[in-house]
């Protein structure tokens, strides 16, 4: 294994144990552009908590940066601190992060961003996704011109999404949980077919002798 691979590997571990998944279903969004200084961040993190009302606390492990755990309501990601940019870690396929709180702290960055007169606008440079496949290979993606969901403006409207979304991603874990367990007894039945097939061989078989 690669070191890029088994350093993102590491990454997406220790984020997934704070997010609550497993490490394949962890993804990394990071935008390279130029810091002033890591005071930025710290701007960022007090427009969400004065702003939006997110809580957020150091996060730990290796995230090869200084991590904090973002909370609205039941949704939660982790931004990292780096020098090339902002990242940030969030669960695949979850609404609530996607279409709430990413945006939200991305509009916040923007601000931040654009804060004393610079003429700044997200994305500033490139975007690049990250993530593990099943069989544990990084497959990494990049965009020099993405098409963002974060322009929409925030307030009411978008507390309202973030909700929505939340019982969307509720609902999709219910369906999930169905699933599973509806698939658990499917095998199971299949099981007991098999050994009721076997059990009767012998029987069968000892007419015949007869």
């Amino acid at each position: 294994m690669d070191y890029r691979t088994q350093m993102f590997r590491t990454k997406f571990d220790h984020a997934a144990r704070q997010l609550g998944t497993a490490r394949e279903q962890i993804v990394s969004l990071k935008l390279r552009e130029n810091i002033g200084g890591y005071g930025e961040y710290q701007k960022l993190l007090r427009a969400l908590q004065n702003e939006a009302g997110i809580k957020f606390t150091p996060a730990d492990g290796d995230l090869q940066g200084h991590g904090y755990l973002l909370e609205s309501s039941k949704t939660k990601i982790i931004i990292v601190e780096h020098e090339t940019g902002l990242e940030i870690l969030y669960i695949a396929g979850s609404v609530a992060s996607l279409v709430g709180l990413i945006p939200l702290v991305l509009k916040c960055w923007s601000a931040v961003r654009s804060f004393r007169g610079r003429d700044r606008h997200l994305p500033e440079g490139r975007m690049e996704v990250r993530r593990l496949d099943n069989g544990g290979r990084l497959i990494e993606e990049h965009s020099g011109n993405p098409m963002a969901p974060w322009h929409y403006p925030f307030g009411a409207v978008g507390s309202a999404l973030l909700l929505a979304a939340e019982k969307i991603d509720d609902e999709l874990a219910h369906l999930r949980q169905e699933v599973t367990a509806l698939t658990t007894r499917v095998a199971a039945l299949e099981d007991n077919k098999t050994s009721s097939r076997v059990a009767r061989k012998p029987r069968a078989a000892k007419k015949r002798a007869k």
